[in-house]
Order: C-alpha cells, then sequence, then structure tokens
C-alpha cells in the first residue's frame, strides 16, 4: 500500500500529492476522533484530538508524502526516456 497506493482511482495514477494528503488526513482524523471515544467514553473532550491534532497533522504528512512520491515518479520517468 505505500508503495503503490491505497487506491486504484483517478487520484492516484498521476500521482497527486492531494489524493495521499487526504487518505492520510481521513485515516488519521478517524483514528483521532473515534479512538478516544471507544478507550474513555465518559470524556467529553475525547474527539477534539482527531479534530484538531491528528486529522490536520495527517493531512500535511500526507501531503507531504505525495508530494516526494510525484518527484520521485517524475525522475524515475525523465530517466527511463
Amino acid at each position: 500500500m505505500v508503495r503503490y497506493g491505497p487506491l486504484r482511482s483517478r487520484w492516484w495514477r498521476g500521482e497527486r500529492p492531494i489524493g495521499f494528503a487526504l487518505f492520510v488526513g481521513t485515516i488519521t482524523f478517524l483514528a483521532g476522533f473515534v479512538g478516544p471515544l471507544l478507550l474513555t467514553p465518559n470524556a467529553n473532550q475525547g474527539p477534539l484530538l482527531g479534530i484538531f491534532f491528528t486529522g490536520p497533522l495527517g493531512l500535511m504528512v500526507g501531503f507531504v508524502w505525495g508530494l516526494l512520491r510525484a518527484r520521485r515518479r517524475r525522475r524515475s520517468e525523465q530517466e527511463a526516456r
């Protein structure tokens, strides 16, 4: 999944960084939002972890990851020519 991308859709064909950002941001948001709800159901501020920390951080990490993959792919295509 890390090497080829998690989905075969138009977001992955051109190695678009926004596709990686949305995918990683969604996964980290859900982990930060649902995780505290499952671990400590009585804590009323648990979902704020996903909203303010893990979601935005995952979005940024996914975007950087997508940029690096796109750059590496372009470089390997130029070398193949």
